[in-house]
């Protein structure tokens, strides 16, 4: 089971080494786009799962009360995207070490401070869902967003290739990029739109602002990282995913605070 686990596509794509990916045939990664974001949506519940534990333990305290934010940011960074987070920082700050360590920090300060800025938000009225719709949409407005950033991440990953083309001798990420086309890149877009303007209906109509951030960061954000990596590679899909994460966390936070 263990070693079924660790030569997953998805797994191998995310956490082996580039040498490892290299061994492994690049056919296996024509379907990885549903694997993404099937495990993004589990990393959501598992976010969940963090944020409610952390607030069970500490939330109590309001000396430490930013401990349960500070458990989900810390999840994201060395948890499910630890080589992302490797992967954004190398992009932006190069081999220069110093850079790199403050590249870092001020990373995993964003993602603190835009999870502090959210509220669970379960007094705040909306319109009510039918019954049989109601278990789509969870009450506390933090889990929605924890929900969604990964499966805004891993959507990410997919609509870059259709703007900028691999490396040539990259294999995996062509065959990544062959698997999932402009049309099946478009339909995850259009859900993932649907779902957040629903989830976030009730802010002002400024809340449209979070997908197109999202766009924005995945397509032109990305497009930014793969001209300053050289090409279009693993590492640039990865830290993309992350960018794209950061970029919808801190519109929906900058959203929630002008309310």
């Amino acid at each position: 089971m263990l070693s079924w686990f660790l030569h997953h596509p998805a797994v191998q794509f995310q956490f082996s080494s580039e040498e490892c990916l290299s061994r492994t045939p690049p056919e296996r990664f024509r379907r990885l786009w549903i694997e993404l974001l099937a495990a993004g949506f589990l990393w959501g519940l598992v976010s969940v799962g963090l944020w409610h534990g952390g607030q069970w333990l500490f939330g109590q305290s309001v000396r430490l009360s930013f401990l349960p934010n500070l458990l989900v940011a810390a999840g994201v960074v060395l948890g499910l995207y630890h080589r992302a987070t490797t992967s954004l920082v190398r992009v932006l700050a190069g081999p220069d070490f110093a850079r790199g360590v403050l590249s870092a920090c001020a990373l995993a300060m964003l993602f603190v401070g835009g999870f502090m800025a959210m509220e669970p938000g379960w007094y705040l009225q909306e319109q009510v869902l039918p019954n049989w719709l109601a278990w789509v949409r969870p009450e506390s407005k933090i889990d929605r967003l924890l929900l969604l950033l990964p499966l805004w991440g891993a959507w990410s990953m997919l609509i870059l290739p259709q703007f900028h083309r691999p490396a040539a001798d990259d294999a995996v990420v062509c065959a990544v990029a062959r698997g999932c086309g402009p049309f099946t890149a478009a339909v995850i877009m259009g859900a993932l739109l649907v779902a957040t303007i629903g989830y976030f209906a009730y802010l002002p109509w400024t809340q449209v602002t979070i997908p197109v951030v999202g766009v924005i960061a995945a397509v032109a954000g990305g497009l930014a990282l793969a001209r300053r990596n050289g090409a279009m590679d693993r590492n640039v899909l990865l830290a993309t995913n992350l960018l794209t994460q950061l970029a919808v966390l801190l519109a929906v936070a900058a959203n929630s605070v002008s309310r």
